[in-house]
C-alpha cells in the first residue's frame, strides 16, 4: 500500500485547468492512500499504551484488516479511500498525542474504536471470517461504507435498559449465512444482502447519478459519525434522511449528472474522478446554497440540497475542484503561508494565500461552467447564467493578479497559477448582455467595498484630523493621507443580502420585496436597510439614497448601507462621492464617526463623500 509517489508535469498542467484523466486520479488517489495508512498506523502505535486494558484495543483491528487485505486488498483501499476515515484519523490523533480530550462524551477508547468498525465492514465486505468488538453510539453501530444497524433499547439485559457501549460481531465465511451480532447477551442477524435494507438495518444510499452506467456512484452519507468535520460527534449521529429527501436527492442528483454530462464533459471527468461522498446539510434559500470540504476529507464534499439540478451541478463541480486541490497539495506544495491575508470575493473574511488559492480553483470551475451553462439557457434563468459568469471571471482575474504578485508561491505553484491564468485568459473577450453585466460590475464594487468596510481601519488620531479638517470648511486638496491596515473582523462571515437579492432580481423579480423582508429577518439587519436595497434594485436610487442615509443615521456602523449608498449615489449622477463610499468606504465611515461624536449634529454622508472623493489620497488612487 505504501509507496514512492511522483507528480508528473502534465498532472500539474491538467489539474490546474480541471482536467483530470484516470492515470492522474489513480496518482492523487494512491497518495491519499498511503497518508491514510500511515495515519492508522500513527493511531494505532500512538494508542497501545494509553488504550491498554480498555474494551478496544487497535491492534485488534489491526490484525483483523491485515487479514483483509490479504484477501482483498482492493477493500481495504477503498476503505481508506473513504473520507471518515481520514476525519477519524486526524481528530483521534489529536487526542492521543495533544492529552485534549475535545469530545467529552465520547471516550478515548470508543473514539479509537472506529478502527474496529472499519474492520468489520472490510471482513464483511471482503468475506473474511471472524469475531470483532464494536463501538455503539447511542442506539447506532456503524460499518463504513456499509450503512448502520440500529440497536433498540430492549437489546441490553432488562425492560427498558439502553444499548450497551460495545457489541460483537460475528463474520461468517462465505456461503454460511448473515453476519451476526451480540448485543447484551442476545444474538441479532444483519441481513446476507447488505445493499438492502431489512429490519434494523439502514444500508448507504448509493446514487447513480451519472448517465454512463460505468461509473461509480456517490453515496449519500447520513450515518457515518465523522461525515461532517465541522461538528462533535453528537451532532453528527442524527437520525438520518427521511424517504422523500434521499428520493430528492437521488433525483435532483440525476439530473446534475445529466446536465453535467450534456454539457460539461471535462468537469463531468473530474466529479467522477474525484468525488465519492455527498453529505447532506441543512436547506437553507435558493441562492444560499451551503457547502464545504475538508483537506483530510478528500472525496468528501458537504452541501445542502439547492432548489434544481444546475444549482446542483454547479455546487458539486465547485466542491469538487477543492477535493481535487486538496489531493494535490498533499503530493505538492504550491505555497506558504505565513504572508499577509487577501481579499477574495466569494468570502467575506480576510484569507490566507492558501484559501486565496483554493477558492481561485473552485470559482475557475464555478465560472467556466456559467459560461457554457448559458448558451443553453433562455429567459431569466439565461440572464442569472450570464450574471453569475460576469461576476466570477471577474473574481478571478483579480485573485489570479494577486497570486501571481504574490512572493508566497512555490515554483510548482506558480507554474499552475500561470497555468490558471492562461486558461481563462479569454473569458474577459466573451460578450455579456446589457443588464447582467451591469449587475455583475455592481456586485463585484459591492463585494469589496463591503469588505473593506468591514475589515479596514485607520488610526484614529489621524482620522480626528481629516475630521476637523472637513468640519472646518478646509480645502480637500490639503487633507492629509490616512492609510488603513487590515483588521479582520471575526464576526462578518456571513455574505451580504444585497448579493442574493440580486441573483433573486434576475431569476424571479416578483418575489424580491418578500426575500428582501424575509433575508433581514434571518440575518438581524435593519427593514429599512431592505427597503433601500430594493429601491435600489428596482431603479429607484434617488429613493434608495434616501434610505441608506436614514440607515446610516442609526447604524453608522453598516457596511452594507455604506456601500449601497455608494452604488445609489453612482446610479443618480454622483461620482465623486460615489466613487470615495466604492473605494475607500473604510475612510468616510471613519471620519463620520469621529463627526456623530456625542453632543454633535449627525452629518450628511454624501457631502462628506463628495470632500473625501476629492482629497488627493483618494481623487488619484482610484
Amino acid at each position: 500500500m505504501l509507496g514512492k509517489h511522483r507528480t508528473p508535469r502534465s498532472d500539474l498542467d491538467d489539474l490546474a485547468v480541471g482536467r483530470v484523466g484516470p492515470c492522474t486520479a489513480r496518482r492523487l488517489w494512491a497518495v491519499e492512500r498511503s497518508r491514510r495508512m500511515l495515519m492508522l498506523r500513527a493511531v494505532v502505535e500512538s494508542a497501545r499504551q494509553p488504550l491498554a486494558g480498555t474494551p478496544l484495543p487497535p491492534a485488534a483491528a489491526l490484525e483483523v484488516l491485515l487479514r483483509v487485505e490479504e484477501a482483498r486488498p482492493d477493500v481495504v483501499a477503498d476503505l481508506l479511500e473513504h473520507p471518515g476515515t481520514g476525519i477519524w484519523a486526524v481528530r483521534t490523533l489529536k487526542r492521543l498525542l495533544s492529552g485534549e480530550h475535545p469530545h467529552a462524551t465520547t471516550p478515548l477508547w470508543a473514539e479509537a474504536g472506529y478502527l474496529h468498525c472499519l474492520a468489520a465492514a472490510g471482513a464483511l465486505r471482503a468475506g473474511v471470517e471472524g469475531t470483532i468488538r464494536l463501538p455503539v453510539r447511542g442506539a447506532l453501530l456503524t460499518l463504513p461504507t456499509l450503512g448502520r444497524f440500529r440497536l433498540p433499547a430492549t437489546a441490553a439485559d432488562g425492560p427498558g435498559a439502553q444499548s450497551p457501549d460495545v457489541v460483537t460481531l460475528t463474520a461468517p465465511h462465505p456461503g454460511k449465512g448473515p453476519a451476526g451480532l451480540v448485543v447484551g447477551g442476545r444474538r441479532m442477524s444483519l441481513p446476507v444482502d447488505l445493499r438492502e435494507p431489512s429490519g434494523a438495518w439502514e444500508p448507504s444510499h448509493r446514487i447513480s447519478w451519472s448517465p454512463r452506467p460505468q461509473d461509480p456512484p456517490l453515496v449519500l452519507e447520513d450515518g457515518d459519525p465523522y461525515r461532517d468535520f465541522r461538528g462533535d460527534l453528537a451532532q453528527a449521529s442524527t437520525a438520518g434522511l427521511a424517504g422523500a429527501e434521499t428520493r430528492r436527492w437521488r433525483r435532483l442528483l440525476g439530473e446534475a449528472g445529466e446536465v453535467l454530462h450534456g454539457r460539461h464533459p471535462r468537469a463531468a471527468s473530474l466529479l467522477t474522478e474525484s468525488l465519492r461522498v455527498v453529505v447532506p446539510l441543512p436547506t437553507d434559500s435558493r441562492f444560499r446554497t451551503a457547502s464545504a470540504s475538508y483537506n483530510e476529507a478528500v472525496g468528501s464534499a458537504l452541501l445542502s440540497l439547492p432548489t434544481d439540478a444546475t444549482e446542483l451541478a454547479v455546487t458539486l463541480v465547485h466542491e469538487a475542484r477543492h477535493s481535487v486541490l486538496n489531493a494535490l497539495l498533499h503530493q505538492l506544495p504550491l505555497c506558504e503561508d505565513d504572508g499577509p491575508l487577501h481579499y477574495a470575493p466569494w468570502r467575506g473574511d480576510p484569507r490566507p494565500l492558501s484559501g486565496l488559492l483554493h477558492g481561485t480553483y473552485a470559482f475557475a470551475g464555478v465560472a467556466d461552467f456559467w459560461r457554457v451553462e448559458r448558451g443553453a439557457l433562455g429567459g431569466p434563468p439565461a440572464d442569472l447564467a450570464h450574471f453569475e459568469f460576469a461576476v466570477w471571471r471577474d473574481a478571478v482575474a483579480g485573485a489570479l493578479e494577486a497570486l501571481l504578485e504574490s512572493s508566497g508561491l512555490t515554483d510548482a505553484g506558480r507554474l499552475f497559477v500561470t497555468r490558471m491564468a492562461e486558461e481563462t485568459s479569454a473569458w474577459h473577450a466573451e460578450p455579456v448582455p446589457g443588464r447582467p453585466l451591469a449587475l455583475a460590475r455592481s456586485e463585484t464594487a459591492d463585494l469589496r467595498a463591503v469588505w473593506r468596510a468591514r475589515h479596514l481601519r485607520l488610526p484614529p488620531d489621524q482620522v480626528a484630523v481629516v475630521a476637523d479638517a472637513w468640519r472646518c470648511g478646509a480645502e480637500p486638496e490639503t487633507a492629509r493621507v490616512v492609510r488603513p491596515s487590515l483588521r479582520p473582523d471575526p464576526h462578518s462571515g456571513t455574505p451580504d443580502l444585497r448579493s442574493e437579492l440580486r441573483r433573486v432580481l434576475l431569476a424571479d423579480s416578483g418575489a424580491l420585496e418578500q426575500r428582501a423582508v424575509l433575508g433581514s429577518t434571518q440575518d438581524g439587519r435593519p427593514e429599512t436597510l431592505a427597503a433601500a436595497d430594493v429601491d435600489l434594485l428596482r431603479g429607484s436610487a434617488d429613493q434608495a439614497v434616501r434610505g441608506y442615509r436614514d440607515v446610516l443615521a442609526k447604524h453608522p456602523g453598516s457596511a452594507s448601507a455604506w456601500a449601497g449608498l455608494g452604488l445609489a449615489l453612482a446610479e443618480t449622477g454622483q461620482p465623486i462621492a460615489a466613487h470615495a463610499l466604492l473605494a475607500h468606504p473604510e475612510l468616510v465611515r471613519a471620519v463620520y464617526e469621529q463627526t456623530t461624536a456625542p453632543h454633535r449634529a449627525t452629518p450628511d454622508p454624501v457631502p462628506l463623500a463628495d470632500w473625501i472623493g476629492r482629497t488627493p489620497a483618494v481623487r488619484d488612487a482610484g
